[in-house]
């Protein structure tokens, strides 16, 4: 059962293909005031199916 709760908060999730990028998107997101504060996870491993297979990159 799907539950929805209405929320002004919210944690957002993504990954970048490099640690540069990350750098970017957070130092602009933080100077617009669109994030309060922006973790950078480096060396993250996703595991996602892509195109019928199963694939594994490192990500930022």
């Amino acid at each position: 059962m799907e539950q929805k709760i209405h929320s002004k908060y919210c944690i957002v999730l993504s990954t970048c293909p490099n640690l540069e990028t990350a750098e970017t998107i957070a130092r602009s997101l933080v100077q617009e005031k669109l994030a309060a504060c922006v973790n950078i996870v480096p060396g993250l491993t996703s595991i996602y199916e892509w195109q019928g297979n199963i694939e594994k990159s490192q990500e930022h």
